[in-house]
């Protein structure tokens, strides 16, 4: 972690963070099933669906803007 820079140290906290969440509520939902299989998880499940939906936009989203960054930064132009 020594080399790496703020933003990228944000990035990585954040989306461990995410990481743990979505998987301990995929876990709930899991062993909710199995002692209760006639309850509707549907619900639960279109929630972690929307958020690996929004990580998985905002990550690319962030890589997008870096690279155009660093090119711009090297004299490149955009295509």
């Amino acid at each position: 972690m020594k080399g790496r820079s703020t933003i990228d140290i944000v990035i990585i906290l954040m989306t461990t963070m995410v990481a743990l969440v979505l998987i301990i509520s995929t876990l709930g939902i899991v062993v909710g099933r199995m002692v209760h299989p006639e309850a509707d998880f549907k619900s639960g499940a279109e929630v972690i669906g929307n958020i690996v939906t929004t990580v998985v936009g905002a990550l690319v989203g962030f890589i997008g803007g870096r690279a155009t960054g660093k090119l711009e930064a090297n004299g490149g132009t955009k295509t």
